[in-house]
């Protein structure tokens, strides 16, 4: 994967961006790099809840098509 550079502009509230630097300090690395690990763990969440979702919603309609077969 290649690394570039993109400028983005994010709005957080105060409460949260003094989080993140306290959180960057303690684990002695970079405001923008914590930012960037946050965004990555968000992101790979989502990804795990997004296709657990599909898995599910295909065994329903498996489900449903045996059902509907077999009547």
């Amino acid at each position: 994967m290649i690394k570039g550079l993109i400028r983005t502009t994010i709005r957080i509230d105060n409460n949260l961006k003094t989080r993140l630097e306290l959180l960057s300090v303690k684990n002695n690395i970079s405001f923008n790099k914590m930012i960037i690990y946050i965004l990555e763990l968000g992101y790979n969440e989502y990804i795990k809840k997004f296709d657990k979702y599909y898995e599910e919603q295909n065994l329903k309609l498996k489900s449903e098509d045996e059902t509907y077969e077999e009547s």
